[in-house]
């Protein structure tokens, strides 16, 4: 009884074992042929491989059809990227392997150029207050943090009401058609794999759970409030496709480590780095002297925030959803995505710290940061999954991203 990786299945050929997704919810079963739709659903809930009956085809190997030379010259722009990482770790390596494919395979999107590093002391102009002060008056409540959008806040006190049913949070969500019509287009998709069509919020709700429809409408809600950021501080667009790469590869690393509540995971990849929109929106200035500079001497960007603000946008992060009581999960899985160690669960930390990290691999949009954080080995270490497992997961993410890209940013 052969495994056969799913990017590698192909219709007609006949299960061996019953498929089954992170929850135990059995998706097909043994006996049953592969169609493709099945096949959308394993990707959707991140089943890795299936047990395939007497198949002796051996599967081909993608890469193949790609210009070794194009390979090399990407490997070589994107080695120093990788500067904070441990090449020879069969994590990173794989990790560096599937990030040369996949921009070898999408060449024409990516700027393989290395701008040259700009000296710390040439940022200008200076900021008008230390650091201290600037995150005082960031943390101060009446003079800079957003205020919580209406229907996030809402959304909050139905989902703690114990006897609030899925109609009460349809009506929550109804009240923004805009919304309504993105989540019920999410839900219908390829992304969520359900084989019949989901035509109302409220059983929306009731089939995927109250906890996760919520977590995806506070989510997107959370971003929309920064969508007014001018391209001359930072591009949006660019932002956006780096938050979901990030939300999407949370969402099917969870999977395939039998973390349930993977919408949560979503979530905390999606909003992981909205601290640095808050910096982005309330103090260009500060972001246009840190982005401006590319600091020599091994420097990140999550460095620089520290050397010129005096906080790094994970603190503002915690600032921002403790104000607004965000759930405490929600809070620890973004405020220590970069320290996972430190949360209290170093798992699904983690899990976002590893989904950060390969979507600055992959290239897919910008957060602003020119080095990919140094991964925590002993983050993958707890997962328990093969380094060969990204060979699936990765370009299922990237399949997910194009659709959801196309709903959430209108394509293009």
């Amino acid at each position: 009884m052969p495994y056969v990786p799913i990017n590698q299945l192909k219709t007609g050929m006949v299960l061996a074992a019953d498929v089954m997704d992170a929850n135990g919810r059995l998706l097909l079963a043994q006996g049953k042929a592969v169609t493709a739709n099945h096949m959308g659903v394993f990707k959707m809930w991140g089943v890795p491989e299936v047990s395939i009956q007497n198949s002796d085809e051996q599967p081909a190997e993608g890469d193949n059809r790609l210009d070794p030379g194009l390979m090399r010259q990407v490997a070589e722009a994107l080695r120093p990227a990788f500067a904070a990482n441990d090449l020879n770790h069969p994590v990173v390596a794989e990790i560096f392997r599937q990030a040369v494919v996949h921009r070898s395979r999408h060449a024409e999107r990516f700027d393989n150029a290395d701008p040259d590093p700009i000296p710390m002391d040439s940022i200008q102009p200076p900021l008008p207050t230390s650091g201290t002060e600037l995150r005082k008056k960031i943390g101060n409540r009446d003079i800079k943090l957003p205020e919580i959008p209406s229907i996030v806040f809402k959304l909050n006190d139905t989902i703690a009401d114990p006897f609030s049913s899925a109609d009460d949070i349809a009506q929550v969500i109804s009240k923004s058609p805009g919304l309504s019509a993105l989540l019920l287009r999410i839900v219908n998709s390829a992304f969520y794999g359900f084989p019949s069509r989901i035509d109302s919020l409220a059983r929306a709700v009731t089939i995927i759970g109250s906890k996760e429809v919520t977590a995806l409408a506070m989510g997107i809600s959370t971003m929309e409030i920064f969508r007014d950021i001018p391209k001359t501080v930072f591009d949006m667009r660019a932002f956006t496709q780096h938050s979901l790469a990030c939300g999407v590869l949370a969402r099917i690393l969870a999977a395939n480590g039998n973390i349930r509540n993977t919408e949560q995971m979503f979530v905390s990849g999606l909003l992981h780095d909205i601290g640095r929109l808050v910096i982005f929106k309330y103090y260009p200035q500060a972001a246009a002297s840190m982005l401006s500079a590319r600091p020599t001497g091994g420097m990140s960007l999550i460095d620089c925030e520290k050397a010129v603000l005096g906080f790094r946008h994970t603190d503002i992060a915690g600032d921002l959803f403790e104000k607004w009581k965000f759930p405490v999960a929600l809070i620890q899985n973004v405020v220590f995505h970069h320290r996972p160690s430190m949360a209290q669960d170093t798992v699904k930390a983690g899990i976002v710290h590893l989904a950060d990290i390969i979507a600055h691999s992959l290239g897919e949009g910008k957060s602003g940061e020119w080095r990919l954080p140094r991964m925590d080995p002993a983050v993958w270490d707890k997962l328990r999954l093969s380094p060969q497992v990204l060979s699936t997961i990765i370009p299922q993410a990237a399949h997910h991203l194009d659709f959801l890209t196309t709903i959430i940013q209108g394509g293009g």
